[in-house]
């Protein structure tokens, strides 16, 4: 079976693009440990959290710093209101 001009063509690019991603493979590896490191709150964390959320949202500060100081989503501190 002998392969087209076009057919050769696609194969060639597939192959540079599999070369691509083996030699950037390593830089992945690195990247997914920099962000911040998650970890589970205790019972009485996150209600202590809860608490606090709901004193300074009644305070006034936005929910984008609270979501910040406290890592969660903003939809979290959205729904801790409800």
């Amino acid at each position: 079976m002998s392969l087209s001009k076009r057919q050769i063509a696609y194969l060639n690019k597939i192959i540079a693009t599999a070369q691509k991603l083996l030699d950037t493979a390593h830089l992945e590896d690195s990247r997914t440990g920099g962000g911040p490191k998650r970890h589970r709150r205790s019972a009485v964390e996150a209600e202590k959290m809860r608490a606090d959320i709901l004193a300074k949202r009644a305070k006034g500060v936005p929910a984008t710093k609270l979501a910040e100081k406290y890592g969660v989503s903003t939809a979290y501190i959205y729904m801790i209101k409800d």
